[in-house]
């Protein structure tokens, strides 16, 4: 059948524009709710410190809040003090004079620390007995230093143990030469041996070794620097420790603090420079 001139259809430019507007307003509809037509997928936000998924902003990392510093105080004991009592930082140690880590420090760094700041009124030392129950002769010898503590000859008597550690810790009759060595130094022969034999200081000396354990002594030689806090700054204790700790270890040595100093443990045979690495901070 053949279609009339006045049964032809006539399409406007219009109607063409405006069905073309439409179908492209369409498409770009559905674009947007597909991603591109699944062609492109925008990546999400990822958080740099947690790692987790945001949207959003990116998150910007939280500093953690620093720790405060464990509280405690370290008494010196009532031994002897080795150097000025007005020296403003305290050494206090707890030792074993058969232990051979001892004995390295008493000859290493502690002979140093004696040159460099314990002559010159800096540094003061105090001794505390932690004798270790698996040395035969280390009660015996701190009863031996006690015993000459009560004449007024203790430090001689500590370095006499210390240097001859190697003769007596192999003697078979470690009781005889300790005395012998009272009569070396010039002790009352009968005076010392009746305060060794009864083993007066015993009790003493088991104080010693309490306060070691709530200190956290674990084993010796165990050294606590102690450094008022008028003469350094919290930052720089803090940085000298953390230092020390990069050095040897993390954890190596710890740092407490009380009301008015900074203690530093310093557990083990250290040698010279980890003590001056605090000491040298101080401002004396």
């Amino acid at each position: 059948m053949r279609l009339s001139d006045k049964d032809n259809v006539t399409i406007g430019k219009d109607m063409l524009y405006g069905g073309a507007i439409v179908v492209l307003a369409c498409l770009i509809m559905v674009s947007v709710f597909t991603q591109g037509f699944g062609l492109v997928k925008t990546p999400p936000t990822i958080c740099p410190v947690c790692n987790t998924t945001n949207t959003g902003n990116t998150t910007q990392p939280t500093q953690p809040a620093e720790q405060p510093l464990q509280q405690l105080t370290v008494a010196p004991g009532k031994m002897p003090v080795l150097g000025q009592a007005s020296a403003p930082v305290t050494i206090v140690e707890f030792s074993d004079y058969q232990c051979p880590y001892c004995s390295r420090l008493c000859s290493g760094a502690e002979e140093q620390l004696k040159q460099t700041y314990v002559k010159q009124g800096k540094v003061k030392i105090y001794f505390r007995n932690f004798p270790l129950s698996f040395h035969q002769y280390s009660m015996p010898a701190a009863i031996a230093a006690e015993c000459a503590n009560a004449q007024g000859k203790f430090w001689e008597m500590h370095d006499k143990l210390f240097a001859s550690q190697a003769a007596w810790s192999a003697s078979s009759d470690a009781a005889t030469v300790f005395k012998g060595y009272a009569v070396e130094l010039g002790l009352n022969n009968a005076t010392f041996t009746a305060c060794f034999d009864g083993q007066t200081p015993a009790a003493a000396i088991s104080a010693d070794m309490a306060d070691a354990q709530t200190y956290g002594v674990q084993g010796t030689p165990a050294s606590f620097i102690i450094v008022p806090k008028a003469k350094i700054s919290a930052k720089a204790m803090k940085d000298a420790v953390s230092a020390l700790n990069a050095q040897y270890g993390a954890g190596a040595l710890t740092l407490f603090e009380n009301a008015n100093d900074y203690t530093v443990l310093v557990p083990g045979a250290f040698p010279y420079e980890a003590f001056d690495g605090v000491l040298s901070k101080v401002t004396y």
